[in-house]
């Protein structure tokens, strides 16, 4: 029996779920009652997966752009040069090593490497300054150094960049200010937009199905997040950027279901199981999310493991004056992942046998087992995909901003609640437009009032819609969507 009794706190409240469980007919898979040795084994599988970001080697994006930068001025004007590895110096800090292929003209192509070492890393203003660079022919002196740096990477480079830059905005469309402002508030508002309807989306799986809220769903997507960054950081060097993307994607989603499906089986489905009160549930989940982001920070350490940007160059869309509205291939990439994430999991929810049984439990729990839904399975599955979905967005967001702490998991998870709970918590679709609606309107609330505001008025906002409207916008009568 999973349980026999789930409600959230306070009876009579429009937000309590009733559900009565019997017992699996098959008297099997129930979630509640596993072996040891499974649970050993999804113990090691999950270790494993938390420390792959712990074991990579993370390049400094910022070294990795100055030390291409630096290639051309090596050779001669007009010379190829094709990128073929790049990768930390883990005996040296700060160190980036670049090993290429370059053609000068009436040249054959040749096998060359450039080490370039830094002032300083992290968020240092000194992570600019190079301070070494070696090559096959041995380092450069401290004189063709500063050359370098003063000429090549200094004003003449910056100068020819804000140059071409300017030509470019110079061919967009121009319009009013308050028009080009506005569009530029609602591209920056988008990709946060959909990372907070991925993660609501996580919650509203967890809630439809069983009426309880998981408070570590923030930590789980950083647990994703810290997967995919380091599988960029080892993947990307060996085998390019498409397939090391491709590769952090399943660890982070593999890394969050399995961590979500080991919550479930070792605190959720025991505490429901005994008590008939959803404040057990939300204590023990608190506990794990600060437990797991204590966990996180011991392995990855305090400071921020950052990833190679990508597909972060501005295009430019419209301009007024100086002022050039402009978003990123990355940002758009976010959004299609994310949206595209939310139509598999509502055609999922609506059209799959997996589907239809989560619907019909969430309708009728004791209806559907005496149909033959496998309640311990179905509740699995629910918990390994929520748990994936917020992998997803942990993957998601890393790639938007190129990194991931440790300490994100607090106010990531809160927000995408708030989400959750602005669409509707119980329903996939609602939780995925209130994450749109919340995002946007942080963005608006940024752009146009004072910004330290901004999140007092999420949270008050919260309390006001739990007492006017605490089904949320997209309220669905009780159903399941």
């Amino acid at each position: 029996m999973l349980v026999e009794h789930m409600a959230l706190p306070g009876d009579g409240h429009p937000l309590t779920r009733q559900l009565t469980l019997p017992p699996s007919p098959s008297g099997r898979g129930s979630f509640s009652t596993r072996g040891a040795f499974n649970a050993l084994r999804l113990a090691a599988a999950l270790l494993f997966c938390l420390l792959l970001g712990a074991c990579a080697s993370i390049i400094e994006p910022d070294h990795l752009r100055v030390c291409r930068d630096v290639l051309p001025a090596l050779h001669g004007e007009g010379s190829h040069i094709r990128e073929i590895r790049y990768g930390p110096v883990t005996a040296r800090k700060n160190t980036v090593r670049i090993d290429y292929l370059a053609r000068e003209p009436g040249q054959p192509n040749l096998a060359h490497y450039a080490t370039c070492g830094f002032a300083g890393g992290g968020t240092d203003a000194a992570r600019f300054e190079l301070i070494r660079l070696e090559t096959e022919r041995g380092p450069l002196s401290a004189v063709r150094l500063m050359i370098l740096q003063r000429w090549w990477l200094g004003d003449a480079r910056m100068t020819a960049d804000a140059a071409a830059r300017r030509r470019a905005q110079a061919a967009v469309p121009e319009i009013p200010m308050v028009f080009a402002y506005a569009l530029q508030q609602g591209a920056n508002g988008l990709a946060p937009a959909a990372l907070y309807g991925l993660l609501a989306s996580a919650y509203a799986l967890v809630y439809g199905l069983i009426g309880r809220i998981n408070l570590a769903f923030g930590e789980i997507a950083v647990a994703g997040a810290y997967a995919a960054v380091g599988i960029v950081a080892v993947a990307a060097a060996a085998f390019g950027l498409v397939p090391a993307l491709i590769l952090a994607l399943c660890a982070g989603a593999v890394t969050a279901a399995a961590t979500n499906l080991a919550i479930g089986r070792a605190v959720v489905a025991p505490i429901v199981g005994r008590r008939r009160s959803g404040q057990a549930v939300l204590v023990a989940t608190v506990g794990l999310a600060v437990a797991l982001s204590e966990a996180l920070r011991l392995l990855h350490g305090s400071s921020a493991r950052w990833s190679p940007p990508i597909a972060s160059d501005p295009i430019a869309l419209v301009r007024s004056g100086d002022f050039v509205t402009t978003v990123t291939f990355n940002q758009i990439g976010v959004v299609g992942f994310a949206l595209i994430i939310a139509l598999g999991l509502i055609w999922l929810l609506r059209r799959s046998a997996f589907g239809r049984s989560w619907r019909a439990f969430a309708d009728d729990p004791g209806m559907a087992a005496l149909f033959g839904v496998d309640p311990g399975r179905l509740v699995a599955l629910t918990f390994a995909l929520a748990g994936g979905v917020a992998g997803l967005a942990g993957f998601a967001h890393a790639v938007h901003f190129g990194s991931a702490h440790f300490a994100l998991g607090t106010v990531f998870g809160l927000k995408a609640l708030v989400a959750a709970i602005l669409g509707g918590v119980g329903s996939v679709p609602g939780a995925f437009l209130g994450g749109l609606a919340l995002g946007l309107a942080e963005t608006a609330w940024s752009g146009y009032l004072p910004i330290e505001w901004r999140d007092p008025a999420v949270y008050i906002a919260l309390v006001l819609l739990i007492v006017v409207r605490p089904n949320g916008l997209f309220d669905t009568n009780g159903r399941p969507a």
